[in-house]
């Protein structure tokens, strides 16, 4: 009896984390992904209303790591957010959460100054996600 129990509040926490996670990876959404190559350059990503609102937005790189120059978040009423930065992203790591200002908003469009670093191997791969 002891033994069941055990197994079964094992099983039950088990079960929560994996609803946590699920609930957790459902609040973001991939707005776009660009392969970044050697060399600096911009890339756009659309996104517009079709996605919805969101309060922050969080990247994901891998392949190879990327040098993040500047961003700029442009949003649907016309203001835009930017971010300077020399900060450079590994391969398989993600960003901080990036908190837009304001509330939730709709995105039209981030706009990404980059290069990959990534000594003879042939570009990373950027991912950009929403999160409501």
């Amino acid at each position: 009896m002891k033994k069941l129990s055990i197994v079964l509040i094992t099983a039950l926490m088990i079960a929560g984390l994996v609803i946590s996670g699920v609930a957790q990876a459902g609040n973001q959404v991939l707005l776009g992904e660009r392969h970044v190559s050697d060399q600096t350059e911009i890339d756009t990503i659309n996104v517009g209303k079709t996605h919805g609102m969101f309060t922050r937005l969080r990247i994901k790189v891998t392949g190879a790591r990327v040098e993040f120059k500047r961003i700029v978040i442009h949003f649907e009423n016309g203001e835009k957010q930017v971010i300077e930065r020399n900060r450079i992203l590994g391969t398989g790591n993600k960003s901080r959460l990036i908190d837009l200002e304001g509330k939730a908003r709709f995105i039209n469009s981030v706009v990404f100054t980059y290069e990959a670093r990534t000594r003879g191997l042939k570009g990373a791969k950027m991912k950009l996600f929403g999160v409501r």
